[in-house]
């Protein structure tokens, strides 16, 4: 796992090494071309970049799932992760701070596991993909390299609005047999029914994210991510009954609390600067 991790760090540090020797070519441009100058012509003028950018993210996202109750070991759960993508669509300012909103594909999936007395279980992969809007906010921490500033450390904030959250089945699935000696047998039967749920409407995000610029307008980052939502997002009610008696019952459901780990594409699709008089 901390190789999978490390790996990907090391990669993306070595891009930006190799990209600073594209900024000695900054040097040979007239001031007026020139990014890494300040503004001398008008000297009490505070210039700050701004830019319009568009992003394209994929990665997985670990989900968790818990239970309450076993039917007698029956019944057991798995975790799953799940791979995710989005787009995004920004605004950056002196790549000091940004705010970005576009679409998510949220899955939120657990899987679910039923013995079946034959030396292996039923498994099945439950779940629903959330069509999401995240709305978020990052601002930069450390610049990895002081003088070009071709790597920097962001944390953010954000919301994640599930348009799709509703109360709906997603899963339903019965078993029936019989058990005890010929001569006897009861009828036994095992119902299990998952639902998506509107807590999925709304969660809260928490992430870090080491970017790297690559070139001018265009940038690479790894991010991790912690997602907070309401528990039960998506839930299963499961109900062994034997000769038509219910005899117990079970329910697993989705943690509250998930992680997306991923890579992220950046392109500026507009790039300005903004002045502001240091003069009061």
């Amino acid at each position: 796992m901390m190789k999978s991790v490390f790996l990907p760090f090391m990669l993306l540090l070595s891009i930006c090494s190799n990209s600073l020797a594209q900024e000695i070519e900054e040097y040979y441009k007239p001031p007026s071309q020139r990014e890494d100058v300040k503004n001398n012509v008008y000297p009490n003028l505070n210039r700050k970049s701004v830019s319009l950018y568009a992003g394209l993210e994929g990665g997985f996202k670990l989900n968790y799932a818990g239970l309450d109750g076993s039917l007698g070991n029956l019944l057991g759960t798995q975790n799953n992760n799940e791979f995710f993508w989005g787009v995004t669509l920004g605004y950056n300012l002196d790549n000091k701070w940004a705010v970005e909103t576009g679409y998510l594909k949220n899955p939120v999936y657990y899987v679910q596991t039923i013995a079946s007395g034959r030396g292996f279980p039923f498994t099945f992969r439950i779940g629903a993909d959330l069509q999401t809007i995240p709305v978020r906010f990052k601002y930069k921490v450390l610049s990895l390299d002081a003088i070009t500033k071709t790597a920097s450390l962001y944390i953010g904030g954000g919301v994640l609005i599930g348009t799709n959250a509703n109360n709906k089945s997603v899963f339903t699935r019965k078993f029936e047999g019989f058990t005890g000696n010929p001569s006897r047998r009861d009828s036994i039967k095992l119902t299990t029914d998952s639902f998506l749920t509107k807590k999925g409407r709304a969660a809260f995000e928490l992430q870090t994210e080491l970017q790297g610029r690559v070139t001018n307008g265009f940038y690479i980052s790894l991010f991790g991510r912690m997602n907070f939502a309401p528990q039960g997002v998506l839930r299963s009610d499961l109900t062994y009954f034997q000769n038509s008696t219910k005899i117990d019952e079970a329910s697993q459901y989705l943690k509250g609390i998930s992680y997306n780990f991923g890579l992220l594409l950046r392109f500026d699709l507009a790039k300005g600067y903004k002045y502001k008089s240091e003069v009061e």
